[in-house]
């Protein structure tokens, strides 16, 4: 920030040594002869409005101000023309931008375009050009030597510009031709305003200058409508992209480098919003997801907290407008702000908060675009949520929320195709049924038998190997799977888990008696083990070697106890 102010104050210095005292010694110099006020005012007001609405080509304006700055020229001398172009360059001040940084890019065309009038005008009267002849040829022929020059040299000084700041590879590329090639062709009409205010007076404004400044204007607006028209045809090419995701998580993720991509930011968090409260839930930065220590955020604090609260987006433009808003975290080179609430059902569902490391990087019409494309997300993510709940229920025991028989089967199939294959080298089953479980039920009831299973399964979970599932098999029965472990393997974890659930107590509450008190009951485990490739190779096979080692190894032996398959 120092370093820019800094530039800014040597550049004004350099622009208040050239330009002003520049302008008054070409007056003296060279000073203009009779001068109708009038046409100086109307160029001048033409000049303003061709720079205030310039045609913009991939992303760059191309000014069009030279269609009124060589009339001017041609009718008064260099002395006028500085002045119409100074005053038509004042224009850049309107934008709607950072001050210090309009005012450096004021004091950087003006300076250049001094410059390039100067050396024009040279090259003008070196072509044998005279101000104020009707000569149509030999003015023609000056007047486009004027404009070359001053074309040539404008691509060659903004080249070197560009490349010093590292913003294009070459001084010259294609789009500077097309560009060059766009303001030659302008000369004809600024020639024809000059003929034709010779020989008709302030008529010609009215002939060719308004209905030409109409057309820019119609030009300008018909850009950004295009504009607008492309970023929205993105944004349902995006929505497509997005409706293609059938997870929540997966779609959060996608979501976030998508809008990253379409905004050109380089900051994107999304908040979860819960009775009241924002929590951090998702973070993207500069092209990589990453974790942020972050406290929740109440309704009005931080910039998320703030459009929570107003319940309408915010657009920040540069850093001084939020630093006091913010709260917590914020990256020290981040500037524009983009922040929305996202709705479902017109209740905010969530936070999404954009920024970029520029200033001025965001426009109001962008609002529209995002809050198009959070339209697609909270579909999506409803979508999504509904998917993974009727995945979760045909692939989940309604009681116990571990896999059901039919996913098991499934699951067997697939890692016995994948031992098959040569991709895992073992497979092992584990099959338990708890011990007298008809007598829990008769004694303390099915809700109780039913809390038994429960804990049974959040136990099994909490024991399970990173490799292994857990399934329900039926009634009190239960199959761990475990893909590429032996079966000597998964006979020790078999005698691990009988040894924990045979000393761990179940909670019940039984309702077979008046009083409802609970207790601590235990249970035992008879299980049966059987593997790939040393028992079978086939998916089924392994079930039901399984379920007689567990039946004739391990019931019939007495109970609570381990048995292997054996052939």
């Amino acid at each position: 920030m120092k370093s820019e102010k800094r530039s800014a104050l040597l550049l004004t210095l350099l622009w208040l040594l050239i330009v002003p005292s520049g302008v008054v010694a070409i007056l003296w110099n060279d000073p203009p002869g009779q001068v109708n006020s009038l046409y100086i005012a109307l160029f001048c007001i033409a000049g303003f409005f061709s720079v205030l609405f310039p045609i913009v080509r991939n992303g760059m304006p191309v000014l069009l101000v030279m269609w009124i700055a060589v009339p001017a020229f041609l009718l008064y001398g260099l002395f006028v023309e500085l002045v119409v172009m100074q005053v038509s360059l004042l224009a850049i001040l309107v934008a709607r931008r950072e001050r210090m940084l309009q005012w450096t890019r004021y004091c950087l065309h003006s300076l250049l375009f001094f410059f390039l009038s100067i050396i024009s005008a040279i090259a003008f009267h070196a072509a044998g050009g005279e101000v104020g002849t009707l000569q149509f040829w030999s003015l023609f022929f000056a007047a486009y030597c004027y404009q070359i020059v001053h074309t040539f040299f404008y691509q060659i000084i903004r080249g070197a510009y560009f490349t010093i700041r590292k913003r294009q590879p070459a001084f010259v590329s294609k789009s500077a031709i097309v560009e060059s090639m766009i303001v030659l062709a302008i000369l004809p009409f600024a020639l024809t305003v000059y003929f034709l205010l010779q020989l008709f007076g302030i008529g010609a404004f009215f002939l060719i200058v308004i209905p030409f400044f109409i057309v820019t204007i119609i030009t300008y607006f018909n850009d950004h409508s295009r504009k607008l028209n492309r970023h929205l045809q993105q944004a349902v090419y995006v929505g497509g992209e997005l409706s293609a995701i059938l997870t929540e998580k997966k779609l959060i993720d996608q979501f976030l480098v998508e809008v990253s991509e379409f905004f050109k930011t380089d900051y994107a968090y999304l908040f979860d919003h819960q009775d009241g409260w924002l929590e951090l839930i998702r973070s993207y930065e500069q092209g990589q997801f990453v974790e942020i220590d972050f406290a929740d955020l109440a309704a009005g604090q931080g910039m998320a907290g703030v459009v929570l609260e107003r319940k309408q987006p915010i657009i920040y433009h540069k850093r001084n407008e939020w630093e006091t808003v913010s709260k917590g975290y914020s990256p020290v080179e981040m500037q524009s702000v983009l922040c929305v609430p996202i709705t479902r059902n017109q209740k905010i569902e969530a936070v999404i908060l954009l920024a970029s490391k520029k200033k001025f990087a965001f426009k109001d019409y962008q609002l529209k675009i995002l809050d198009i494309l959070c339209s697609y997300f909270t579909v999506n993510v409803e979508k999504a949520s509904y998917l993974e709940e009727a995945i979760i229920n045909s692939e989940r025991c309604a009681l116990t929320n571990v896999y059901n028989y039919r996913f098991l089967e499934e699951r067997i199939a697939y890692e016995t195709s994948r031992f098959n294959h040569g991709q895992i080298d073992e497979l092992s089953v584990v099959m338990l049924d708890i011990d007298h479980f008809k007598k829990v039920n008769d004694l303390y009831g099915h809700e109780s038998g039913n809390a038994i299973l429960i804990g049974l399964a959040r136990k099994l979970e909490a024991m399970l190997p990173k490799v292994g599932i857990v399934a329900r098999y039926g009634g009190e029965e239960f199959v761990i799977l475990l893909p590429g472990v032996s079966k000597s393997a998964a006979s020790a974890f078999a005698e691990y888990v009988r040894s924990e659930i045979a000393g761990h107590p179940f909670t019940i509450t039984p309702d077979l008696n008046e009083e409802k008190q609970q207790l601590d009951i235990h249970i035992t485990l008879s299980i049966g083990v059987s593997a790939v490739p040393d028992d079978t190779d086939e998916a089924m096979a392994l079930l039901r070697n399984a379920d007689r080692a567990l039946y004739i190894g391990a019931k019939q032996a007495g109970r609570n106890r381990v048995a292997s398959y054996t052939k």
